[in-house]
């Protein structure tokens, strides 16, 4: 399988401590890194409003962090994503090569 560049965005309750939120992107970079994916760069966008209510906020801890990747990755991503109880949404997507 060839690797190929992605990103992830997805966004906590906008409450979250920094050392949670420390926490949560290690263990995101980790599971990135377990499965043989290298991460580039990790951006931190903060508290921003969201476009609608999601469960009972308005706002949101956006978190954006570049990788390189096989296409196994993003399964094993998606997987911590669903199970996580801290992220309220997420997205990946492939980048341009």
């Amino acid at each position: 399988m060839s690797v190929r560049p992605y990103e992830t965005l997805f966004f906590t309750e906008p409450n979250i401590t920094d050392e949670a939120a420390d926490t949560l992107i290690g263990k995101i970079e980790g599971a990135i890194s377990r499965y043989g994916g290298e991460i580039e760069k990790v951006n931190r966008w903060g508290r921003r409003n969201l476009a609608y209510r999601v469960e009972k906020f308005n706002e949101g801890y956006y978190v954006l962090i570049d990788f390189k990747a096989t296409p196994e990755v993003l399964k094993e991503l998606e997987r911590f994503y669903l199970i996580n109880q801290n992220v309220l949404r997420f997205m990946t997507t492939s980048k341009p090569n």
